[in-house]
């Protein structure tokens, strides 16, 4: 009986052997879950990354466009400041004109009164002598 303990039966090692190749294949079907898994997650990312550039491409095409127009708004700017700049420059001297034109409207006008003011008192001292 002792040489009985020894060894194996052949049904026994098969089921061991059996139950050894599931595990083996319950482990590997795992990891071919898990590569599919991230053979997938990786296909995904660079689906949405090739996504993402094209919609990159885009945007800087339209970025570029508008530094264009930008550029010939900015020759516009320069020239609608150029011509403020000589409007306000034109205005200032018609302002000086003007306040120079109104000194002497004032001037004159002190000069009118005076006159006139000498000529009534001059009338005055005068009319005295005849009556």
């Amino acid at each position: 009986m002792a040489d009985e303990d020894k060894y194996v039966l052949r049904y026994e090692w098969e089921r061991g052997q059996g139950k050894l190749h599931q595990r083996i294949n319950d482990i590997d079907n795992k990891h071919m879950s898990l590569h599919n898994d991230l053979k997938l997650l990786v296909t995904r990312l660079n689906d949405s990354n090739d996504a993402l550039i094209k919609s990159q491409m885009t945007t800087n095409e339209t970025l570029n466009k508008i530094n264009d127009n930008l550029t010939g708004f900015n020759d516009r700017i320069k020239d609608v400041e150029y011509t403020s700049d000589t409007t306000v420059k034109r205005l200032d001297t018609i302002e000086s004109t003007v306040s120079e034109r109104k000194k002497g409207n004032l001037q004159i006008w002190v000069a009118i009164i005076t006159a006139t003011a000498t000529v009534i008192v001059g009338a005055l001292g005068f009319a005295t002598v005849f009556f």
